[in-house]
């Protein structure tokens, strides 16, 4: 083998630029697949980095309407005290913005509330200090926090002596005590993790579904057994609690499920996309290696001629098959390396990062083993070819015209495989192109030109109830509308596309029937204006409505609410979107009608109805929303501009109104209302963008691979041709002859591609939006730009054919 190693590499040295060629199409595509796959085993092969993963689960509850809820607070402690096939269960609030100061200029964090236990569950220990201890959830004693590993270096430089530091959240004091390990992503961007305060009263009430929950089976406990005693305890509670448990159940699904979500189909689809472009390549280097067989005949029959025996010949040129192999994978492993160190660093990278993404060993470990496979997979038939030669032709020197006709089946049948899946991965590429144009194109609702949006949070320390947040709020929609060049701003406690807060709702006569559930967004009455989002009949809010609406605010948030009776002789006017007449008012006029939030909300009035926004998203279905005229019971809040000047020049002067008004609040999220639209469909753009990429460099690789074949060809035939000439054939048929020739080879393997391409449509359907796998046109397309570079591939040897000078030609032997 080390002889053979030897020669091999002699022989590559003698031929550069065979080498090189080789070598570079195998970087491609074994650095395609190296770089997806480090993707596809972070995400989906490897698992979690937590003591016993499969152990680990999320809990939910279910109501009247379909779909998983997050649990009611004060449901949880009854789960927990009820369970016993549960190592243990960690409460946890959803990630919220804090304003972090004590450290100079005040930045905003993203952090999440856990209940104290919830490190200790997941079985994840310090990098530095400690993680909490058991009662840091109880009032008083649970304002400490955990710094993430990437805010503990950004923000306080790695310096061990943050531990112990009292800093300030929101304008309350808490004192760091430890560091989580760079490795710890089990959410995204999140920059510290504070104790959950238990509390009876910071639950809320019970049916509000507003918390998420972790949990960890005992040894031995399936899922199912764990479902089943979980809904076993909701029984036992809705008929503790019926008038709020009526309708819950409970839900267990494993962690990881949550952690993948929905990269899997995605990811799933661009392992298959690069495998095919590696068989593509594949094909390209097996035909590279027959036209170089030519050349080798003669050298192959003298070694069989004196004694070497065939599987001698044969792991010879499989050694070197291998090699150039091995090569290009070390090239494209180092490619793949910058491509996913790259991809990574991207702020809106969309697949999860629980496990860190790189090329590490057992990426590496793969693309060894791939390279061995796609050097025995391109090698073999050209080595049995070699290794099988007909003596008496080889050593006569007529071996290269025999040879020709012999191998110019096998030589055909792969370019026409490459053709063949160009065209899948062309057709492909054009439904995710088309799918992803006609998502990112769907109406918003609104117009989002010079809309530039904005976020900040207003401490409850400092502003405690609707009292003080609604001067503050007025006073800073005032001087922002005063900028000169804004022509509209408006408040909001939720953004377009980025979801929101709900609830149900009850119709007069319906109490305690829960419907489908209704999105809530809490707005200033110039949220309509400010985004231009249409109204399509009654009419939207009077400021007298919207003063209503936040005296109503201060009452419902004061510590003593008011009494049924003054509840229910409350009506306070609404503004809903199309969903929500068309679900609830079904071929009637909503204006008018009235509805309440649950059972004893205080009763709307429906008086104007406003163009539907995607609340979740573009590829979501329009659900029902209900527009609030007031922002004082939220105290972070989205502020919305519509002005044509510069962002950076807008961006200047919001912060220096903010600064006028509370210098200790950060502005972030700076994005025109198009960037909020990009981000929402980043992982459609990454995945289209990648096919895309893939598919024309696989067109690109069929088109090299026909080119070559082509080539071969005319040399092969080129005392033919000389004959032809010499008989009178004209350059025009001579090029035709091997044009026809090409375009028969492309033509087939585009019907063979096309029928391919209809059979595995069905697998990429569920990602397409709005349109139908087996798209006519997109088809022609494709076959139409493989046929265009199938043509341009064959050019170029059919004009080198027509100029064969027939005297020079005849003598060839």
């Amino acid at each position: 083998m080390l002889h053979d190693l030897r020669f091999a590499l002699r022989l590559l040295r003698r031929s550069p630029g065979f080498a090189a060629v080789a070598v570079l199409v195998l970087a491609l595509g074994i650095g395609a697949n190296t770089a997806i796959f480090s993707l596809v085993y972070a995400v989906l092969l490897q698992p979690p980095p937590f003591p016993h993963p499969g152990r680990l689960v999320e809990l939910y509850e279910t109501e009247q309407a379909p779909g998983n809820y997050p649990l009611s607070g004060p449901d949880f402690p009854d789960w927990k005290a009820q369970s016993r096939l549960f190592a243990g269960m960690a409460l946890l609030d959803y990630p919220r913005s804090y304003n972090l100061g004590g450290l100079g200029q005040p930045q905003r964090v993203l952090g999440e509330p856990v209940e104290d236990n919830y490190f200790r569950l997941l079985g994840v220990p310090a990098e530095r200090g400690r993680m909490f201890a058991a009662g840091e959830s109880r009032p008083g004693h649970d304002h400490v926090v955990v710094l993430a590993h990437s805010l503990w270096q950004s923000r306080f430089g790695g310096d061990p002596a943050a531990i112990g530091r009292t800093i300030t959240l929101n304008r309350e004091a808490y004192t760091v005590i430890g560091v989580a390990p760079p490795s710890f992503h089990l959410q995204s961007h999140l920059g510290l993790w504070t104790a959950l305060n238990l509390d009876p009263k910071a639950l809320g009430q019970r049916g509000d579904h507003s918390y998420g929950a972790l949990g960890r089976l005992k040894p031995g406990v399936t899922l199912a057994q764990a479902r089943q005693e979980l809904s076993a305890i909701a029984a036992r509670l809705a008929r503790q609690y019926p008038a709020s448990n009526a309708s819950t159940g409970a839900r267990v699904f494993p962690l990881r499920d949550r952690l993948v979500g929905a990269s899997r189909a995605s990811l799933l689809t661009l392992m298959a996309v690069v495998g095919l472009v590696l068989l593509i390549a594949c094909a390209n280097l097996a035909n590279l290696l027959l036209a170089r067989a030519l050349g080798r005949q003669k050298e192959m029959s003298i070694r069989l001629a004196l004694g070497a025996r065939r599987g001698h010949i044969v792991r010879q040129l499989l050694t070197e098959s291998v090699l150039l192999s091995l090569l290009g994978a070390l090239l494209g492993a180092a490619l793949a390396a910058v491509a996913v160190r790259a991809a990574v660093a991207l702020p809106a990278f969309p697949l999860p990062r629980f496990n860190p993404i790189q090329v590490n060993g057992a990426v590496l470990a793969f693309t060894i083993a791939l390279a061995v496979a796609c050097g025995l997979l391109f090698g073999l038939a050209p080595a049995l070819r070699l290794s099988r030669p007909r003596l008496n032709h080889e050593l006569s020197g007529a071996g290269a015209l025999a040879g020709g006709g012999r191998r110019r089946w096998l030589s055909d049948g792969l370019i026409i495989a490459e053709v063949a899946l160009s065209l899948l991965l062309l057709a492909a590429a054009g439904l995710f192109l088309q799918s992803f144009a006609r998502l990112r194109s769907r109406p918003l609702g609104l117009n989002p030109n010079h809309l530039l949006t904005a976020a900040l949070t207003l401490p409850a320390a400092s502003y405690p109830s609707p009292a003080a947040v609604a001067p503050f709020q007025r006073t800073l929609l005032a001087r922002v509308q005063a900028i000169p060049g804004v022509q509209a701003a408006a408040l909001s406690s939720e953004l377009p596309l980025e979801g929101g807060s709900n609830g149900y709702v009850s119709l007069p006569g319906e109490s305690g029937v829960r419907h489908s559930l209704v999105e809530w967004t809490y707005i200033s009455p110039s949220y309509f204006a400010a985004l231009q989002i249409p109204l399509l009949a009654g009419r939207g809010y009077t400021p007298a409505e919207a003063q209503a609406w936040d005296r109503a605010a201060a009452r419902f948030d004061a510590p003593t609410p008011p009494p049924p009776a003054t509840v229910n002789s409350l009506s306070l006017p609404v503004v809903v979107n199309q969903a929500l007449a068309r679900h609830f008012f079904p071929n009637q006029s909503p204006l008018g009608r009235r509805f309440r939030q649950g059972d004893d909300g205080p009763w709307m009035t429906v008086i104007g109805v406003v163009r539907d926004v995607p609340i979740f998203g573009l590829d979501a279905a329009p659900m029902a929303q209900a527009y609030f005229p007031t922002t004082a019971l939220v105290n972070s809040v989205h502020l919305e501009l519509r002005s044509a000047l510069p962002q950076a020049a807008l961006a200047a002067s919001l912060r220096r109104v903010l600064a006028g008004l509370d210098a200790t609040l950060p502005l972030y999220n700076l994005r025109t209302m198009d960037q909020v639209a990009d981000q929402s469909v980043s992982s459609q753009a990454l995945q289209q963008g990648l096919v895309a990429a893939f598919a024309l460099l696989a067109l690109l690789l069929a088109a090299a691979g026909l080119y070559g074949v082509m080539s071969y060809l005319v040399v092969a035939r080129t005392r033919e041709i000389g004959v032809r000439m010499a008989l009178g054939a004209s350059r025009a048929a001579v090029m035709r002859l091997v044009v026809g020739r090409g375009l028969a080879l492309a033509a087939t393997g585009i019907v063979l591609g096309t029928l391919a391409a209809l059979a595995a449509g069905q697998l990429i359907a569920s990602q397409l939006y709005q349109i139908r796998p087996g798209n006519p046109l997109t088809l022609l397309a494709a076959a139409a730009v493989l046929l265009a570079a199938s043509f341009a591939a064959c050019y170029l040897p059919a004009r080198r054919a027509a100029s064969v000078n027939p005297i020079a030609a005849l003598r060839t032997p």
